[in-house]
């Protein structure tokens, strides 16, 4: 009890001292101003809870994890025994959760502040059967909450980052009680398990589940709407796309590097970059104007002519931009950036990736794609460029990576049905 307290106590003044760098953010990537209202805890009022069903409450931080939950939902929608309510943290990720979603669930909104105030409001009109947090979305006065009320909390593909696992391991003593207030963690991996129990989570709470990104369908186009995208982008039939995936400072100067080097000798190479962040978007732009290439920024619209390079600064549409790629280096890898971005879209679309020596956000994906022999990870911007152009150079060797990515993916899906049975067992237990 005291250690929620002391939460509730620090959270003000760490609130106001970080604000003014958040506000900046908002500010600066926009679209925070739309139901703001929501992350006061001011949601609108739902309908009572329908008998012979269950509502949950599905709390995913940004556009990844929105994504991820696809299937997810997908499945409790056909189980027709479920009220789901589908909170995000991001405006990125609340624009798409209600472009997948709204249409198809009982609400979707944003996450509240986690003060006491504004998650107690939030609660009062959800008041959900079972509480399901996405990756590493743990949020102590939400979890108290839920212990308030005796709804189970659920952690699904559970991810724990470096950064985050060090903070965790330096301050255990007090996160010992929000942790112990998880009913369930159904972590992604052995690894992911193995950090759990470290932190301080009971073993007999933790499950392997899998990793629900490896379950969504690729987005494959069919050859009419493919054609479309690509000269949508300013790209022709016969052009060979290589993707800068989710990228960070500096990568995208190497991949117009990289790109001159493929035309050196097949010009049909173009490029397609899709930034991490649009909101960097007049800092790529200069770089742009200065590469001597022809290029189209997405966010304008439809090119008007064949260009070679395509800037897509819009959001939600890197998985079907990477479904007609041809390689794919995957962003926030390379130095000065480290964690890294997500493969699993290029690798379940069977795409060549490479990568550089900072992918720890995903060092247990990673480890098993390099196991498979079906990417190549490099050490800096230099040796990246060497090894698209090898790719680029080689059909052959991009034919093999493909089928060793068809071939790892079909071997990692399962995790979204596994999940929705635990979700039921806890689901029916909790009346």
């Amino acid at each position: 009890m005291w250690t929620i307290l002391l939460y509730r106590l620090l959270f003000i003044p760490c609130f106001l001292l970080v604000m003014p760098y958040y506000a900046y953010r908002m500010i600066k990537r926009g679209g925070y101003k739309k139901d703001f209202k929501y992350r006061l805890g001011l949601f609108k009022k739902l309908p009572k809870r329908k008998f012979g069903k269950k509502r949950l409450w599905i709390q995913a931080v940004s556009v990844g994890e929105i994504k991820a939950l696809e299937k997810l939902i997908n499945l409790l929608i056909e189980a027709d025994s479920y009220e789901i309510v589908l909170t995000t943290t991001t405006s990125t990720g609340y624009e798409l959760a209600r472009r997948l979603y709204g249409k198809k669930i009982l609400f979707v909104g944003l996450f509240p502040f986690d003060f006491w105030l504004f998650s107690w409001l939030a609660w009062k009109k959800i008041f959900p059967h079972v509480a399901i947090l996405m990756e590493s979305e743990i949020w102590p006065e939400h979890i108290w909450q839920a212990r308030l009320r005796d709804v189970p909390v659920i952690l699904i593909n559970a991810r724990i980052s470096d950064k985050t696992f060090s903070r965790y391991k330096i301050f255990q003593n007090l996160a010992k009680s929000t942790l112990d207030n998880i009913s369930y963690v159904l972590a992604s991996d052995q690894s992911m398990a193995d950090r759990c129990r470290e932190i301080g989570i009971s073993p007999d709470r933790i499950k392997i589940a899998g990793n629900m990104k490896f379950d969504n369908e690729s987005s494959q186009l069919g050859p009419r709407e493919a054609l479309s995208l690509r000269r949508a982008l300013g790209f022709t039939e016969n052009d060979l796309i290589l993707l800068g995936s989710s990228t960070w400072p500096k990568e995208e100067e190497m991949l117009i590097r990289a790109l001159r080097k493929c035309q050196e000798f097949d010009r049909r190479w173009k490029l397609l970059l899709v930034p991490r962040h649009a909101e960097r978007r007049n800092q790529i732009i200069d770089l742009l104007k200065i590469s001597g290439f022809k290029w189209h920024q997405r966010s304008k619209g439809k090119a008007t002519a064949e260009v070679d390079i395509c800037f897509a600064d819009t959001t939600g549409e890197l998985q079907t931009l990477t479904s007609i790629s041809h390689i794919a280096f995957i962003g926030k890898s390379l130095a000065p950036n480290s964690g890294g971005q997500s493969p699993v879209d290029a690798a379940c679309c069977g795409i060549p990736i490479v990568y550089g020596n900072g992918m720890t956000n995903f060092k247990d994906i990673c480890l098993s794609l390099e196991y498979a022999k079906c990417v190549i990870k490099v050490k800096d911007l230099a040796r990246a460029i060497m090894a698209i152009a090898m790719l680029a150079k080689d059909e052959n060797k991009r034919q093999s990576f493909a089928h060793k990515l068809q071939e790892w993916h079909k071997n990692n899906c399962g995790a979204s049905e596994f999940i929705v049975k635990k979700i039921q067992d806890i689901a029916l237990a909790n009346k």
